[in-house]
């Protein structure tokens, strides 16, 4: 007995198996970092090492500081116009200023035009009640802060001032958000064993002679 495939069973396997082949495929491509949900009230807390800051991008008229507050006071750490610059603060700086790991990192963009200040976190720590920044977590502990420096939240555009932060920082120090990262850019296993099956089928579809 011969076995052969009549031309539309070969046809719809191979449209089927290309489909399966297609899916799975998607499946397994990575979720961009920048899936994750951006938090507007989120604040930074410290892990402990040194922490960078590069000045990603700038598009405002106002001259726009970011500044970290500790209770020995205020330190600028960089120019929003000055895109590319970076500010690292080392674990020693962090610890003469009296921070430790668990402490809270109080970030805070001073409009020196306006003399408006704007905390990173939720909008009761601003004068106007709004929030004005952004943390969108990524890969390797890092962070995408972006600043809105319109007082009363402007267009709200949160692009004026736009910073990533790495190192000893996290947004919940119960959470480790470099997993959470690394987690988005996994397919989920269990869709891509769900296909499987689809594929033996197919080579069921079979009509004998």
């Amino acid at each position: 007995m011969n076995v052969k495939w009549s031309r539309l069973g070969s046809t719809l396997r191979r449209a089927s198996l290309l489909t399966v082949c297609l899916m799975t495929a998607g499946l397994a491509m990575p979720l961009a970092a920048n899936a994750l949900p951006a938090l507007f009230d989120g604040r930074f807390y410290y892990t402990g090492g040194d922490v960078s800051i590069d000045v990603l991008h700038y598009d405002s008229m106002y001259d726009d500081v970011l500044q970290l507050r500790t209770s020995l006071g205020v330190v600028d750490l960089a120019n929003g116009s000055q895109i590319g610059s970076n500010a690292t603060l080392t674990a020693k700086q962090l610890a003469d200023m009296g921070i430790g790991v668990g402490d809270e990192l109080k970030f805070a963009l001073h409009v020196r035009n306006t003399g408006h200040e704007y905390s990173l976190g939720s909008g009761d720590m601003n004068a106007d009640g709004t929030s004005h920044a952004y943390i969108r977590p990524g890969a390797a502990n890092r962070y995408t802060v972006g600043f809105e420096d319109l007082y009363g939240g402007g267009d709200r555009d949160y692009n004026d001032t736009v910073f990533r932060f790495s190192g000893g920082l996290t947004t919940n120090p119960g959470r480790d958000d470099a997993r959470l990262a690394r987690t988005a850019q996994v397919a989920e296993p269990s869709l891509l064993l769900l296909l499987l099956p689809a594929v033996g089928l197919l080579g069921l579809k079979r009509r004998a002679k």
